[in-house]
């Protein structure tokens, strides 16, 4: 996966069509066009339709470099699984390397194969679409002052299972092993030193976080509509069950349906990541920067170790159906989210319990 930046410039600005509602100066400035280059192979380019250099940061989005979930796949109408990782990324102390520089009217390419994230074995016909938002930083800046929508155009495939079937997984491997603590689901041979001892209290805090939250969704309509944009009695039903099955899983006494790894044995700790889901395989994995973090964050919105681990836990279709995914980061993004989106967003859930 790479970019390469184009040495053209394109002439007339092109039409995007936005999913998400966007705020006034943070409509969309981005063009995204994917195009088929292989049996599975995708290239994403990504074109400033502005007239002002945008900064882009690239987590979580169609110009993330690691295996995250960058499009939507169909086939028969049905979702096609997604293998690939589900990270949050520690959003303080940003770095240059972690943004696109594109100038006015510039592109970039990138491009990935969609058989290392996603069963194509089936083979046939699938439909590609992606859809986002990109935090945005001032020029020559790593601090997050906005963001810009995008949605691409629908790419339909013909793939060859076989060729797919082929291609290595990116977060693949037998299933890690070792020994497992059947109170919590924790992988306790993956914990070093004070590790154990540290995720279980962040276990414990998650629980009592999201039992608060779930109360708190019932409760408290105000705060409902400032994070999930409605108060209506389905939606707070929706978010309070969630809630309350996170608390289940955080719990010591849980027999637990997900698995938690103290530490990465799979490649997915890169730089800036805390943590990261394998929801194909309902298990999580703590990054070093995990432990960097504080247990408890009293400034509000902060990221810290429990609502991380919350985070986390909200990705996995065994703890909530659908999984919730990274439709937007930080209170400023998820404050722009309707309501449809935002109750499938994980950091809308992170947020609201360390708001209360």
């Amino acid at each position: 996966m790479q970019f390469t930046a184009l040495l053209a410039a394109l002439g007339a600005p092109l039409a995007l069509a936005a999913s998400i509602p966007a705020a006034a100066h943070n409509h969309s400035m981005i063009d995204v066009q994917l195009a088929a280059t292989g049996n599975s192979m995708i290239k994403a380019t990504i074109t400033n339709t502005g007239d002002r250099t945008l900064n882009l940061l690239k987590f979580n989005t169609i110009m993330d470099e690691h295996p995250t979930r960058k499009v939507m796949v169909y086939q028969d109408g049905a979702e096609v699984q997604f293998t690939g990782m589900l990270p949050r990324y520690k959003m303080s102390d940003l770095t240059p390397e972690y943004f696109v520089n594109l100038g006015p009217k510039a592109s970039v390419e990138h491009s990935f194969d969609l058989a290392a994230t996603h069963d194509l074995s089936r083979g046939g016909k699938i439909v590609v679409k992606a859809h986002g938002m990109v935090p945005t930083a001032e020029e020559n800046a790593t601090t997050i002052t906005g963001h810009t929508l995008y949605e691409s155009n629908e790419l339909t495939m013909d793939v060859d299972g076989k060729q797919a079937a082929a291609v290595e997984q990116a977060m693949g491997g037998d299933d890690s092993t070792g020994v497992i603590d059947k109170r919590s689901n924790i992988v306790t041979s993956s914990c070093r030193g004070s590790q154990l001892r540290v995720l279980q209290t962040a276990l414990s805090n998650s629980a009592r976080l999201s039992r608060a939250a779930a109360s708190a969704a019932q409760r408290n309509p105000s705060k409902m509509r400032e994070y999930f944009k409605t108060a209506d009695s389905r939606t707070v039903q929706k978010v309070a069950s969630r809630f309350l099955s996170v608390a289940r899983e955080s719990s010591s006494g849980s027999t637990g349906r997900t698995t938690y790894y103290c530490n990465d044995n799979r490649g997915g700790c890169h730089p800036g990541v805390l943590a990261y889901t394998l929801p194909s395989k309902n298990q999580v994995f703590n990054c070093p920067s995990y432990y960097q973090l504080p247990a408890l964050n009293n400034r509000c919105h902060g990221q810290d170790q429990a609502t991380t681990t919350l985070h986390e836990l909200t990705h996995n279709p065994a703890v909530v159906t659908p999984f919730c995914e990274d439709l937007g980061y930080g209170y400023q993004r998820v404050s722009a989210l309707p309501a449809s989106k935002a109750i499938q967003n994980a950091d809308t859930y992170s947020l609201f319990a360390n708001g209360m």
